[in-house]
């Protein structure tokens, strides 16, 4: 007890964890944490549950953009033209009209009247009022001019940053003190109301709209779950919107043009608003520059889908710093070695991170994050520097360990940069690939250094990025040539399946690269792809002046002859019967039976073509067939082998393989093989 009283940097790390509690119910550093939520959001639109969902179906906007103001030819929007586009909403079914249009001085032009009138004569319009505050405290609602106000219903808008150095918008608050004012629900709350045709209630830390509940924080804050645009589309309203031009005159319309309006604007949320650069009316968000307007409808949605997004409670966010300041203290005691300890604290850190994430893409609670990961840090810098001199210790005894395998220059360099180096590797089942450009030199010539610079980047960048994108780990470029394996250097059970997929990705990937080739004057490019599986010696290799990570082994070398064979055989992708075993439901063509050079266990080997649910009909009955004539062939039926594969070749006079066996039938008629042959053939080149 004595000893552990001595250690202060313990004590001042259970210091910086409970700190960490009232930081996270204050939201102390909260731009930090809105960072955290950034990118959490981010990745919840990329992979979350739902993530095809754009916006409710019950929101539209109608929005006055540059392309409206160029067609209107004045700015701002007339109030008379306003009452026009509220009318002709109304009339066209929109259930609820929520102008975002602050209205608090009487119209220039004395138009407030017209406007009045078509508010009240609509009956379903709700206007934007602000909510006034002076250090943090509610003085007053600035509502509309006296007459629109009684003509609706209006509601304030004020989104409010959680950061007093950078507006970002991420979170609506609810102010409880405000809600028996008249006009104290917000914008987005109101329009849900409306539509709802419910009173809005906060009970139990959560909205209440009729049977609908939406969670809120212990600050009464409503997290704002921001849909995802369509690829190429920046801002919402341009995938959910439609333009204001279009209803400030609806009486020359036909039956159709009109239905065709109503069919935008019937029994839905309509969202009158400004979208223009000339507004500044737009704000950060997670999602990026967000205007006003949009953010609103991002929250009505968020309403109207329940509130996916839900902040753990107070004493549940309180249990992380506890439960981490546990983990930190039994780290620090039970690891002596710097490097281990390290790696611990780091994979506490990223574990708790990788945890809040995938709990907020997939089930949209949010944990504190920024909090407990500053106290992570801090706490392990404190711990590194109390165990200065144990480090020291330890490196010396790292440094009589290591020397007996590496030169010492290197275990100095390991003491200083804190690498994980390590000397030979594992055997485990892999999958092994090798892709070579056919006819190089040939493509090669005539091309400046630069230009074959240039040739090489365009070939070697998208055959990477596919590699990458299935799992597949590059072991290096060889020149025009890419060695690849799958299974490490994390375990895949998979690994095979996912070679496959991408060997099948990088031929169709060449076919459409070939346009872009030969309109920058190149030669198209065609490779061959050789894949192999088997158990292989994977992990760093090397010398003591250069270590990399690699495969080795007696299945490595196969998989390279089989990408060698690709060109005799006039096939871009070429798998072994190792590979094709471990991929179910994977249809190929088989090529032959051989031994390749340098080995005498025969190896099938097959052209893959694609998976059962990518196969038409056609392309299964001539494989049948193909197999029925290589069934012929192996069984010395040489006549009916040759007439199966003739007929084959007929349809496909372009396929190799059916020539390579003509002609090994037409020797065998003249030579027939001896007693005992089993069909295979021998390669006597790599």
């Amino acid at each position: 007890m004595g000893g552990l009283a001595r250690r202060y940097d313990i004590i001042l790390t259970a210091l910086f964890f409970l700190l960490a509690i009232p930081a996270q119910y204050h939201e102390w550093f909260a731009l930090l944490e809105d960072q955290t939520l950034s990118f959490r959001h981010q990745l919840r639109l990329a992979y979350g549950e739902g993530r095809g969902q754009v916006l409710s179906h019950d929101i539209v906007l109608v929005n006055t953009d540059e392309a409206f103001f160029k067609s209107y030819k004045s700015f701002p929007l007339r109030r008379s033209d306003i009452a026009a586009i509220v009318t002709n909403l109304k009339a066209l079914g929109a259930r609820v009209i929520a102008v975002d249009m602050l209205m608090d001085f009487p119209s220039s032009y004395g138009e407030d009247p017209i406007l009045a009138k078509a508010l009240d004569e609509a009956g379903n319009t709700l206007l934007v009022a602000q909510a006034e505050f002076r250090d943090g405290r509610f003085v007053g609602i600035n509502r509309p001019t006296a007459l629109l106000d009684q003509a609706s219903v209006s509601a304030y808008t004020n989104i409010q940053s959680t950061s007093r150095l950078v507006t970002t918008l991420s979170r609506l608050t609810i102010h409880p003190e405000l809600t028996a004012e008249r006009g104290g629900w917000p914008f987005a709350v109101a329009a849900a109301a409306m539509y709802l045709g419910v009173e809005p209630r906060l009970e139990n830390g959560a909205l209440t709209l009729g049977t609908l509940r939406v969670p809120l924080d212990h600050r009464n804050n409503l997290l704002i779950d921001f849909p995802p645009l369509p690829t190429g589309i920046r801002f919402l309203s341009q995938s959910a919107g439609i333009s204001a031009l279009e209803f400030l005159d609806i009486s020359g319309l036909d039956e159709s043009e009109r239905a065709e309006l109503e069919a935008w604007v019937k029994d839905r949320i309509v969202l009158v608003g400004d979208t223009s650069e000339v507004s500044h009316d737009w704000f950060d968000t997670p999602v990026g520059m967000v205007y006003g307007v949009e953010i609103i409808a991002d929250t009505l949605s968020t309403i109207l889908n329940g509130g996916q997004l839900r902040a753990v409670s107070p004493e549940t966010a309180a249990i992380v710093p506890v439960s981490l300041l546990l983990a930190m203290i039994s780290l620090s005691l039970l690891l002596t070695r710097p490097l281990g300890r390290g790696l611990c604290v780091l994979g506490l850190g990223l574990g708790y991170i990788a945890l809040a994430t995938v709990l907020y893409v997939r089930h949209g609670l949010v944990l504190p994050v920024s909090y407990v990961v500053l106290a992570i840090i801090f706490s392990y810098l404190l711990i590194e520097f109390r165990q200065y001199m144990v480090e020291r210790a330890q490196k010396q005894r790292i440094a009589r360990t290591f020397g007996q395998y590496i030169p010492p220059e290197l275990v100095a360099e390991m003491n200083r940069s804190g690498l994980n180096v390590e000397i030979g590797g594992e055997s485990r089942e892999m999958t092994v690939l090798f892709s070579d450009v056919r006819g190089f030199t040939t493509i090669s010539e005539g091309l400046s250094p630069q230009d074959l610079t240039m040739l090489m980047n365009a070939f070697l960048s998208p055959m990477t990025r596919v590699i990458h994108e299935h799992r597949g780990t590059i072991d290096k470029y060889m020149g025009d040539a890419i060695m690849a394996f799958w299974g490490a250097p994390l375990h895949d059970s998979d690994h095979a399946r996912h070679a496959v997929e991408a060997a099948l990705a990088m031929v169709r990937k060449m076919e459409e690269l070939r346009d872009d080739f030969v309109a920058r004057g190149w030669k198209p490019i065609k490779v061959g792809i050789g894949l192999n599986t088997g158990t292989m010696n994977v992990g760093n290799m090397g010398s003591d002046f250069r270590m990399a990570y690699t495969v080795l082994g007696d299945a490595v070398n196969l998989g390279s002859r089989v990408e060698s064979l690709t060109k005799q055989y006039g096939v871009d992708l070429m798998v072994t019967e190792y590979t094709q075993n471990a991929v179910p439901g994977l249809v190929s063509r088989e090529i032959d039976l051989v031994r390749v050079k340098g080995k005498d266990t025969p190896v099938r080997l097959f052209e893959p073509l694609g998976f059962e649910d990518d196969i038409d009909d056609e392309t299964h009955e001539r494989l049948a067939r193909h197999h029925e004539a290589l069934a012929l062939y192996r069984a010395g039926r040489w006549e009916a082998a040759e007439a199966a594969f003739e007929s084959l070749a007929a349809l496909e006079p372009g396929r190799l393989i059916y020539r390579i066996h003509l002609d090994r039938i037409a020797h065998f008629i003249d030579s027939p093989p001896g007693e005992g042959w089993d069909g295979v053939y021998t390669h006597k080149e790599k």
